[in-house]
């Protein structure tokens, strides 16, 4: 058996921070869009006598998000036969979704992995149980779990509550420049201001609204502390595009 499944990449319409967690992660208020439009990466997921994990990764396998998952997956099912099963499938990764860009294409391929073991084995796992498991393997797992095209997120990312509204086409725009998660939120951290009402404001706006009425700075908390780290950023931040998340993308509407 072989089946191939379409992971996507995601963008942040905004980004507000609303606090910070005593897991130090921060607590946010968010707008996540699934692209369909652009590029994406496909897993072929074939039979396998073991587990096997092929992909232009630049990581190493114990923290690839596909292999995260599968370690997530097998500790809720705890069954050691049904545990077994996940170890009988080989896994080909054509990446196309860039690294460092804000794009969450790692998060995409965990979210993707899951509901592909969920059908293939037929688990019978629902999407919340699925998103419980995804969240333990990366903040914006969940989002892609959920498969919904348009979604309000909140916590650390984890808690996903669809938005309905017109599917919109994008155009990405991702620079040569790795910005680094963990190192843009440490800078936030530094120097912010949390506006919580604007960001419960956003939360009620649709999309083309929110980019029709607030600047990239605004919509983003992030793009301030990264202009800092990667200030090269500032030659790609060009009038009509916004940031997504944490960078490098930049993003308009088509």
């Amino acid at each position: 058996m072989a089946k191939a499944y379409i992971s996507y990449p995601k963008i942040n319409i905004f980004f507000k921070v609303i606090g910070f967690l005593n897991t130090g992660y921060c607590d946010i208020l968010s707008r996540y869009i699934k692209v369909e439009n652009t590029f994406f990466d496909v897993l072929e997921i074939k039979d396998s006598p073991c587990f096997k994990l092929n992909g232009n990764f630049n990581c190493p396998l114990e923290t690839n998000t596909i292999f995260r998952a599968k370690l997530a997956l097998q500790e809720y099912l705890g069954d050691i036969q049904k545990s077994r099963y996940l170890e009988s499938f080989s896994i080909d990764v054509d990446k196309q979704i860039p690294i460092f860009a804000g794009l969450g294409g790692g998060s995409s391929n965990a979210g993707i992995y899951l509901l592909a073991m969920n059908e293939m084995l037929d688990l019978g796992l629902d999407k919340k149980t699925l998103g419980l498991i995804a969240s333990k393997v990366g903040a914006d797992v969940s989002f892609f779990v959920y498969d919904y095209k348009s979604s309000n997120v909140s916590g650390i990312g984890d808690i996903v509550e669809e938005y309905i509204e017109d599917t919109l086409e994008f155009e990405i725009l991702t620079p040569n420049i790795n910005a680094h998660t963990n190192a843009v939120f440490a800078e936030f951290k530094k120097e912010y201001a949390l506006n919580i009402d604007l960001a419960r404001q956003m939360f009620v706006l649709d999309s083309i609204n929110l980019l029709k009425s607030f600047s990239i700075d605004v919509l983003n908390d992030l793009y301030a502390p990264a202009l800092r780290l990667y200030p090269e950023l500032l030659e790609y931040s060009k009038d009509g595009y916004f940031f997504s998340g944490s960078g490098s993308s930049f993003f308009r509407l088509k």
